[in-house]
């Protein structure tokens, strides 16, 4: 991709809506935004603070029935009042958005974002696509691995687990601050499979919220089983 193409850069369409797509949610990054893969290079990467961390879930139904997941470790450009580590959270507006747009010129912007092709109406696409650059990350799953035992002091199930604990938690208390609908939408879609595979997170999320909000466990219990 040559990031030098006008086409992957219409300032007037994008200032007209004032980055919506970035107020989503920051850019995917691709392995080929990075002159190495080794870790001290990606720490300083990460120690930007403009940059974290983050998984895509691949869920499975094996033949026995039971549900599994494979967490996917890539990275992102950090989102507002998210951390390093971001493995699964509710997205909020790209923390590199200024007033006057992206803080990265094109040459250093995240490849997921200069792909994107900026459209009237907020109908803008992406003309790579995403699942095909995210493959890319599996050699280098060690590597990141590494870097999440180094900033939390947890391996990436407990990580994972903690941070299903704390999106369940969000959802009882409506911890929606600059978390646009779509993405409130996406995320209690994943809430069947989540439930299946992270019982103990939910349970206690609930057992949490009860002991605030003894009343209205109930009505919210119901709630996230609906959706």
């Amino acid at each position: 991709m040559n990031k030098k193409d006008p086409k992957y850069e219409n300032k007037e369409i994008c200032k007209q809506c004032g980055g919506y797509c970035c107020k989503k949610s920051g850019c995917d990054y691709f392995v080929s935004d990075f002159e190495s893969m080794k870790l001290d290079y990606l720490e300083n990467i990460l120690n930007t603070k403009r940059v974290s961390i983050i998984a895509s879930f691949d869920f499975k139904r094996l033949n026995n029935g039971k549900l599994v997941y494979t967490p996917m470790l890539s990275l992102r450009a950090r989102n507002n009042n998210r951390d390093i580590i971001d493995l699964l959270s509710f997205k909020t507006s790209c923390a590199s958005l200024t007033e006057n747009g992206c803080y990265y010129d094109i040459e250093k912007r995240p490849s997921g974002g200069v792909a994107l092709i900026a459209q009237s109406k907020k109908n803008c696409y992406s003309e790579i696509d995403r699942l095909t650059e995210l493959k890319k990350w599996e050699p280098y799953q060690k590597v990141l691995e590494r870097l999440v035992k180094r900033y939390t002091k947890m391996s990436v199930i407990e990580k994972i687990k903690e941070d299903v604990e704390n999106l369940i938690y969000n959802i009882y208390t409506k911890n929606f601050e600059e978390v646009f609908p779509e993405e409130i939408e996406d995320v209690y879609k994943m809430l069947p499979l989540l439930a299946e595979c992270f019982p103990e997170e939910f349970e206690k999320a609930k057992s949490k919220y009860q002991k605030l909000n003894p009343h209205n466990s109930v009505k919210l219990k119901k709630k996230i089983k609906q959706k």
